[in-house]
């Protein structure tokens, strides 16, 4: 009987210190958020070790010689080693036993090379190229394309000799943070341009940038390796001039002539194309995306974005969205086939103190060639002040498809106010990454400078029109879609304040995330908070910042017309969610709370949801999910 007692007072005391062993974990989460540049733990590393000679990783250090050339270096081999299986080394000032050795630059070759021997890997470069490019060169072409355990041996030998590239050195440039180097940097890209070379920034070198109208077209591959940049944008003559513009190597063709009207389930635009090409539809005579509230205007005209190949056939990746009795404009994007790689650089941007009123700077780099890949690259932004103007994106994607952004770190900006159209006060948006009419863009293992839950910061990513957008082990403070996604993928992340807010339709699969937000999920409502489509979310864990019991977020009138029927989504289904909380909980919100009844009359009324499926949910204590309070709208029972 003794023992029976005991049992009992062991089980009820591990039910009760359950909740406070989440709490402390939560404590522990937010201590990393505080320090910046959190990264999401969630992320799949492509080895299970690395070892020399068999002995581990983590027994060995990085030595190197003094200078920014080396210095430079050894952080790039301890972020590649850690990038590719997790472990991070330590440096050593002096030669240790087991050590990756990084040794002097003696001459301004062009090769790079790693030995083995003795149980050190050795690892030179020239001062040239420098030694970091050549680490980031075998990490992509060896380490983060194994699998399982990758062992140096003794008299294992890596050699790679650069050739084919230009450096901004050759057209002028100084590259001492002072001397204004854009028009080095223009000129290196248009000779680079017009013979198909590369172009290499000097690892040591910072570039100053200043506030010229001036834009570097960039068309070959470029690696800015460990260079740093100043964009100083306390003076500028042009706010809408981008600093960089990765360009297609053929412009958009108008093909409104060709193209027929179209309905929602066409399959073909009716027209044959010179090359596969990314198409941009228009139709002026209806109005999509009314905004309601603070920033309400009169709506967009309806736009859609598709990918279409020679003989004029629609890609099922991108179907329409919209049927189109009327074609005003059509435009055809070709798409590069090769893909072109800019790597590298760190960026810091010298903030606007400008009034603080909508108008939008771009001073960054817009990406508007298909087959893109950035990887590598680290924005900050310095001197925000009492006044500013906002951001549209540091790094932003338009009229492209086939873009990755990969292993980079961006910057949320600072808030500020300013009168919006309905004449009460707003909080500008401002961002650092941006896409609009992009199709099948990947944000991959990224991550913020700040906080994610620092609410002084804005959103740090906007977007309009995109389809097939996915992150996949970020850290960042939110996903958004302004004016429509179709299908938004979310994995293995961690997203902060502003949490998930999504408008559109299709699939919406978020898996292996964790949401530190009011709302797991919020529906726009400013777009109606319309999802035509399925919700799916698998492993998933929310720990709520605000007082509201709800997971989506969902508010709409039905007494304003958005341009389209809104939709809750269509089917629901949950396969494990964790809801830092103690007692029930609600899947949606009211939606509309005075659509008490089912004789209430709706101008523009929702369509609820059809099915929900709930598995694995738990929470704090007494863990319980319920559709909604409101049992007007939302009718259907959840199913397991």
């Amino acid at each position: 009987m003794f023992s029976k007692i005991i049992a009992a007072i062991m089980s009820l005391f591990t039910f009760l210190s359950a909740p406070f062993s989440q709490l402390f974990s939560e404590i522990e989460l937010k201590s990393e958020l505080a320090k910046g540049s959190y990264e999401s733990p969630y992320i799949v590393r492509p080895l299970d070790g690395i070892t020399v000679n068999g002995a581990s990783l983590d027994e060995y250090r990085v030595v190197a010689p003094e200078g920014d050339l080396y210095t430079y270096a050894a952080e790039t081999l301890i972020n590649e080693l850690y990038k590719a299986c997790g472990i991070k080394i330590a440096t050593a000032e002096e030669a240790a036993e087991k050590a990756f050795i990084i040794d002097e630059a003696l001459n301004d070759t062009d090769s790079f090379s790693i030995k083995v021997e003795n149980g050190n890997v050795y690892i030179s470069g020239s001062k040239g190229t420098g030694i970091s490019r050549g680490i980031a060169a075998f990490a992509d072409e060896f380490l983060l394309s194994s699998q399982g355990t990758y062992d140096f041996k003794d008299g294992y030998e890596y050699k790679i000799t650069f050739s084919d590239y230009v450096t901004y050195e050759e057209f002028g440039a100084v590259g001492d943070g002072k001397a204004d180097d854009m028009e080095a940097i223009v000129k290196a890209h248009e000779y680079a341009n017009a013979n198909g070379l590369s172009v290499f920034a000097n690892e040591t070198a910072t570039y100053y940038i200043g506030g010229a109208s001036k834009t570097a077209t960039v068309m070959t591959d470029t690696d800015w390796s460990t260079a740093r940049f100043i964009i100083d944008d306390t003076e500028v003559e042009n706010r809408s001039s981008w600093i960089f513009n990765i360009a297609p190597t053929q412009g958009s063709k108008n093909i409104t002539d060709k193209v027929l009207p179209l309905k929602i389930d066409a399959t073909s635009i009716g027209a044959t194309l010179d090359e596969k090409s990314l198409v941009v539809l228009t139709d002026s005579n209806v109005k999509r995306y009314i905004r309601k509230g603070a920033n309400q205007n009169s709506g967009s005209n309806q736009a859609d974005v598709i990918l279409v190949d020679e003989n004029g056939n629609i890609s099922p990746e991108t179907p329409l969205i919209w049927d189109f009795d009327a074609v005003t404009n059509a435009v055809a994007y070709p798409i590069d086939t090769e893909t072109l790689t800019v790597n590298g650089g760190r960026f810091t941007t010298l903030a606007n103190n400008a009034s603080s009123e909508y108008n939008y700077y771009s001073r960054g780099i817009q990406v508007r060639r298909s087959n893109t890949v950035i990887d590598r690259l680290y924005h900050d932004v310095k001197n925000e002040g009492k006044t500013g103007s906002p951001y549209s994106a540091f790094v932003s994607l338009s009229c492209c498809a086939d873009v990755t952004v990969k292993n980079s770190t961006f910057t949320g900006h600072r808030k500020y106010k300013t009168i919006g159209s309905a004449g009460t006060s707003v909080t500008m948006g401002t961002y650092d990454i941006g896409a609009a009419t992009a199709v099948n863009a990947k944000f991959i293992n990224c991550k913020q400078t700040n906080d994610i839950t620092d609410t002084d910061y804005w959103g740090i990513a906007g977007t309009n029109y995109c389809k097939n957008l996915v992150y996949d082990g970020c850290a960042f403070s939110r996903y958004d879609a302004h004016q429509g996604v179709l299908n938004a993928t979310i994995r293995n992340s961690v997203l902060g304040h502003h949490g998930i807010k999504l408008i559109g339709s299709g699939t919406a699969l978020i898996e292996n995330t964790t949401v530190l937000a009011e709302d797991f999920v919020d529906l726009r409502s400013d777009y109606g908070s319309t999802w035509n489509g399925d919700l799916i979310i698998r492993n998933c864990k929310f720990y709520p910042t605000g007082i509201s019991s709800h997971i989506i977020k969902a508010e709409n009138s039905e007494d304003h017309n958005f341009g389209y029927t809104c939709y809750m989504p269509q089917k629901v289904d949950i396969d494990g969610l964790y809801v830092h909380r103690i007692g029930t909980n609600y899947l949606f919100t009211k939606v509309n709370p005075k659509h008490k009844s089912d004789s209430y009359t709706a101008e523009f009324p929702v369509v609820p949801p059809q099915e929900i499926t709930v598995k694995n949910f738990s929470n704090l204590l007494f863990g319980k999910l319920a559709v909604s309070q409101n049992k007007a709208i939302f009718k259907v029972e959840i199913s397991e």
